[in-house]
């Protein structure tokens, strides 16, 4: 298995290029963004993507305090559809300390 090359100083940067370097997180911020408190089945609409293509990016959003979801995870029942909204202070913080590790800011 190969490893990734990690250079030095970089760290801070990791988490930021996980969610804003993946094309789908970073749809689902940029929709919900416009379009808060919305179900599961409204973003995968508006995406043009199967539900099972990103429900685990959803719950990784969620776990990561990226996404708000109303239930949230460990109060829903069965077959509760939550909505979800952008934990925005979250969002800003990672994208600025983004910008303090390439330099921008």
């Amino acid at each position: 298995m190969p490893k990734y090359a990690r250079p030095a100083g970089g760290e801070g940067a990791e988490q930021a290029i996980a969610v804003f370097g993946n094309g789908v997180k970073a749809a689902i911020i940029r929709y919900l963004r416009q379009h808060p408190n919305v179900t599961r089945k409204s973003i995968a609409d508006a995406l043009d993507l199967p539900p099972t293509t990103f429900i685990a990016y959803l719950g990784e959003l969620e776990d990561g305090n990226f996404l708000i979801a109303d239930p949230p995870r460990a109060q829903r029942r069965k077959g509760e559809w939550p909505v979800y909204r952008v934990n925005d202070a979250v969002v800003t913080a990672l994208y600025l300390r983004l910008g303090q590790e390439i330099g921008e800011i």
